[in-house]
């Protein structure tokens, strides 16, 4: 019999942790967001690494200035429209419609800097399909289009309890942290960008995929060490902007969980992509191990906060068989995705997406969203939560896709998508960036008219 005592309540009843006091010394929430969110910045260190190291050592200055130039115009445009977009007040459910360009209205309890890195994220994701061979005037365009739009509105629909989506039926859709928000939007509209952008010169030959390496592999270890630092924030963090996160007090062992959840699905998707990428090729590809690793951890990004440690890992190896089974697929579509970006992006953030109307635990979902549906496993409204998900998956995949679209195709029409044939095989640092970022390896003299002796 119902006592009329929340879960929240009781489990604030209980906590041996008093609740936080306004005062010196004290860490207050909005804090400790902040604090998150400078781990989730973090996490550029980490992009810029893995796509250094993918890269070839010709395109090592274009990698690094487009991602500056990204950096800068997210925060611009996020600051005038997309802060407001996202965190405003509700316009019919549809948009925010408030605290633009710095203005006091709005939940500014969702931290500027917080959210604005995970819009950074989303951006850096796209970068890293297009990689090696893309004009730099097209990263702004999309950087300002996806940031002013694309991603605020769809993270207002998912994340904003007074949204239309939220308030469709009985189940809310289930992305604890942006494993669709974040990871499948910048996956899908990278995807879209790398099959009008076309391969890199060489990639295929005779439908046969030729590697290419890139020139470090000790740049792409490192940025997945730091991208899986840097998300601790990304994931932990979330916890409190969930609807019920700022009223609970012991929020250490939730946290907790969390942290666990993330590390537990990295090690299942790491081990078992490396596993079977093995007994394919009898090699042990140090690269296939760190893109499972990120493929896990994007996959925890929707379910971390709302499963239990061993589904965390069940999800974990369904990311990294999910992964190579993408990668392998992408290949024989003849799709150039130098990072993978798509298969780890995309495949992983629809997969632990999905994977919520299995997994996700009443009990969890009561305590942070006070909904009463989850996983069938747990409950007969499990199928009530999958077509929860499933919608907001079309969703996501249908308005990454638009305006993809809407940006990438006008670009390939007036010329402005990819560099020439003669930028790409000189490399796009001594054609458009005043030469390499290795200077001294480099062998040949190469200017606008072609190379020198």
């Amino acid at each position: 019999m119902s006592t009329g005592v929340s879960v929240v309540e009781e489990i604030n009843a209980t906590s041996p942790i008093p609740p936080p006091v306004v005062g010196a010394g004290v860490i207050q929430q909005s804090d400790l967001i902040l604090i998150h969110g400078f781990l989730v910045f973090f996490m550029q260190t980490g992009f810029v690494s893995l796509e250094l190291g993918y890269g070839r050592s010709k395109n090592v200055r274009n990698i690094l200035l487009k991602n500056f130039v990204d950096l800068l115009l997210c925060a611009l445009c996020w600051w005038l429209v997309g802060y407001g977009l996202e965190n405003g007040k509700s316009a019919g459910g549809f948009i925010g419609s408030s605290s633009f360009a710095g203005e006091s209205e709005g939940n500014w309890n969702k931290s500027y800097f917080f959210t604005f890195s995970f819009a950074l994220c989303t951006i850096s994701i796209v970068g890293g399909c297009l990689a090696e061979r893309t004009h730099l005037l097209a990263y702004p365009i999309f950087t300002v289009v996806t940031s002013s739009w694309v991603y605020p509105v769809f993270a207002f629909w998912v994340w904003n309890q007074q949204s239309w989506l939220q308030n469709l039926g009985t189940c809310q859709f289930l992305d604890f942290a942006g494993g669709a928000v974040v990871h499948a939007t910048g996956g899908c509209m990278g995807l879209v960008g790398a099959i009008l952008c076309g391969p890199r010169m060489g990639r295929f030959e005779d439908g046969v995929a030729k590697s290419m390496p890139g020139h470090d592999a000790s740049s792409v270890a490192m940025g997945t060490l730091f991208l899986w630092f840097g998300w601790l924030g990304f994931n932990c963090g979330s916890l409190y902007l969930q609807p019920n996160g700022p009223t609970l007090v012991n929020t250490g062992y939730i946290v907790d969980r969390i942290a666990l959840n993330m590390t537990l699905s990295a090690a299942g998707s790491g081990l078992t992509a490396l596993t079977i990428s093995s007994i394919q090729s009898g090699t042990f590809d140090l690269v296939v191990l760190c893109n499972g690793i990120l493929s896990g951890l994007v996959s925890a990004t929707a379910t971390c906060g709302y499963v239990a440690p061993w589904a965390a890992l069940v999800i974990g190896v369904i990311s990294g068989s999910a992964y190579i089974c993408c990668s392998r697929m992408l290949l024989r579509l003849q799709i150039d995705d130098p990072l993978d970006s798509t298969a780890i992006h995309l495949c992983g953030g629809l997969v632990g997406t999905l994977l919520n109307s299995m997994f996700a635990e009443p009990y969890y979902l009561t305590l942070l969203l006070s909904s009463q549906c989850g996983g069938f496993i747990y409950t007969s409204t499990g199928g009530s939560q999958l077509g929860m998900q499933l919608l907001g998956v079309v969703l996501c995949l249908s308005w990454s896709t638009a305006f993809s679209l809407l940006v990438f195709l006008p670009l390939k029409y007036f010329g402005f998508l990819r560099v020439d044939q003669a930028t790409e095989l000189a490399g796009i640092d001594n054609i458009e960036h005043g030469g390499p970022a290795y200077p001294e390896f480099n062998l040949v003299n190469y200017s606008v008219h072609g190379p020198q002796s």
